[in-house]
């Protein structure tokens, strides 16, 4: 019994360790990758006159403001963008998409628009338009940075350790 009570102490170091490495390394991805918002922040604009019913649209993605947009008709995309602030440095400009409710009789729930904006030129004016509950997503490209190499490799050592030593110590 005290061999076991042993073992059991031997493992909770060892897994103590680990996550004592992992979890600053996980820290840091997390602190790279994460928007303007904190977790469970919501924000929400409006841009449209008093007198106007304007649409409703949820902006997500590395945006300086993301949120719920109440804005005129008269916004489309590209404006919508600029009312956020723009996008941040880690935002991919080529991975927009546009979640939209399909209208009556198609099927399915809604219906995805992908879209390049990295050059305007491409892009049909007709696509940029929104409709009332759009979701837009702005893609997310993770900028490879020297500390973000090193805790990702950090963290895979930690737990390759912890795997190993349970390995080890289960024999």
């Amino acid at each position: 019994m005290k061999l076991l009570n042993t073992i059991r102490g031997r493992h909770l170091i060892a897994v103590s360790f680990a996550m004592l490495l992992a979890v600053p390394g996980l820290a840091q991805f997390n602190k790279e990758n994460t928007g303007a918002l904190t977790a469970g922040a919501t924000a929400n604009y409006r841009y449209a006159d008093a007198n106007e019913f304007p649409i409703t649209i949820t902006l997500l993605g590395p945006v300086a403001r993301p949120g719920r947009y109440e804005v005129s008709r008269k916004i489309d995309l590209v404006n919508l963008l600029a009312l956020a602030g723009g996008w941040l440095e880690n935002a991919d400009m080529s991975d927009v998409r546009i979640s939209r409710e399909k209208m009556a009789g198609e099927s399915g729930a809604r219906s995805e628009l992908r879209l390049n904006l990295k050059d305007l030129t491409e892009v049909s004016p007709t696509f940029l338009q929104l409709q009332d509950g759009d979701f837009v997503y702005v893609g997310n490209r993770t900028p490879v940075t020297f500390p973000l190499v090193l805790s990702i490799i950090g963290s895979a050592g930690a737990v390759a350790m912890a795997v190993a030593y349970f390995t080890v110590m289960n024999r």
